[in-house]
């Protein structure tokens, strides 16, 4: 298995991709490596609203931004995989920290990926990791009306409270 990127390669990446395709304009975020991270390839996450003013300083307040990519998801990807995952967190920084709205899969997000897909970076709306994602899965349960199965890392549903989405039927926990 190859090493992933380390941060300091990550940051580098993310000021190359900040200067070709956003001009700069976004502040400067920390980026980590989450072992827990398991459903989703990457999350662009704010611990302050998007109007909130900070102190004449150029620089957000620390710990105010952040994107947190899977390590157990990415960590066997290509470089490629890692580039456009990054690149999609971005696009979320930028809605947010430029636009000052909401992420979303939206136009804008959309116009901003094909741009920069344009160039060959491969950003998609969803990452086709299923395998890796269902790999992980530690728990399962199975409607007893439909048959429907739902995986889930952690032990998040709980039969008394919830029903199939499909159906409604009763859930039971596979052993």
């Amino acid at each position: 298995m190859r090493e992933a990127f380390t941060l300091e390669q990550l940051q580098e990446l993310w000021a190359k991709l900040n200067l070709r395709y956003f001009r700069g304009t976004l502040p400067a975020v920390d980026i980590e490596w989450s072992p827990r991270l398991t459903a989703s390839s990457g999350m662009f996450v704010s611990r302050i609203g998007p109007r909130t003013r900070t102190t004449g300083s150029a620089d957000p307040p620390p710990g105010g931004r952040l994107i947190r990519l899977s390590l157990p998801l990415l960590q066997r990807q290509s470089d490629k995989e890692i580039l456009s995952t990054l690149a999609h967190e971005m696009i979320h920084q930028w809605q947010f920290d430029v636009l000052k709205k909401r992420p979303n899969h939206g136009s804008d997000f959309r116009e901003t990926m094909a741009a920069m897909n344009r160039d060959g970076l491969g950003i998609t709306i969803r990452h086709d990791l299923d395998e890796a994602v269902r790999a992980l899965a530690k728990y399962a349960w199975r409607c007893l009306r439909c048959g429907r199965v739902y995986e889930r890392q952690r032990r998040t549903i709980r039969p008394r409270h919830h029903q199939c989405g499909v159906c409604r039927g009763q859930l039971r926990e596979l052993v």
